[in-house]
């Protein structure tokens, strides 16, 4: 029998590609044990864009500087700046003119206001919410409590899917580059690489802009039509 695994960074609020990879896996995998790429231009595990009148927008957590360890699941937001309100003012702004801004941004407001600690335990409970709310019943699995030993990326891989007797690991298209495609052969292990994107649907402000974070859809199109959205259907 085969079996599918998903594996990713703990993104903040991610865009609908990431739910995807939930929804099409056989169990998720958070790789919540790995270096945070502070100051990489790429890294979206304390951000994620939105959409303004004036075109996107990228809306940030801050986080310490950790001196001791730079894993993901030790980073600690900085709650000494006043982000959470300012973060919710900007969504508020933005979006309240959408139309199911009334039932969605309580429910943001709610995590959001809330004090928490650590960037990692935050966004795994911002992605569990999510996928509660889209239907999306894969189980999620932490990467730091599987004991693993490897540290080399594709090694690490092929170390989770074996843990959980995986035999297809789902992998993004941009890993082409770095994934180790005999590697994983010879450890019977097949790659499908998934190219996912969405329909589009309909947004404020303007011409639509693809690749934005999940609170867009849900402000714009509501729960069920943006579980559609994930699950790879067209409105």
């Amino acid at each position: 029998m085969q079996k599918v695994i998903g594996i990713h960074q703990p993104n903040f609020i991610p865009w609908l590609g990431y739910f995807n990879k939930i929804y099409s896996a056989d169990v998720f995998v958070i790789l919540d044990n790995v270096d945070y790429q502070s100051g990489n231009s790429n890294s979206i595990t304390n951000r994620t864009k939105i959409k303004t009148a004036q075109g996107e927008l990228f809306i940030s957590v801050p986080v310490k500087k950790n001196a001791e360890s730079k894993l993901i699941r030790d980073i600690a937001i900085d709650n000494q700046q006043p982000w959470q309100k300012k973060m919710l003012k900007t969504i508020q702004l933005n979006y309240s003119k959408a139309k199911f801004f009334s039932v969605f941004f309580p429910l943001i407001e709610n995590v959001l206001s809330a004090k928490h600690e650590l960037l990692s335990a935050m966004n795994v409970e911002l992605i569990k919410l999510f996928c509660e709310k889209l239907n999306i019943t894969t189980p999620i699995v932490l990467a730091s409590e599987m004991n693993l030993s490897a540290d080399e990326k594709n090694n690490r891989i092929i170390e989770i899917c074996k843990s959980l007797d995986a035999t297809i690991y789902q992998s993004g298209n941009g890993a082409r580059k770095y994934n180790d495609e005999n590697l994983f052969a010879t450890n019977n292990i097949k790659l499908h690489y998934t190219s996912f994107s969405p329909a589009e649907y309909p947004q404020l402000h303007g011409e639509f802009i693809k690749g934005l974070s999940v609170i867009d859809v849900v402000m714009n199109c509501g729960w069920e039509k943006t579980a559609d959205l994930v699950k790879g259907n067209h409105l």
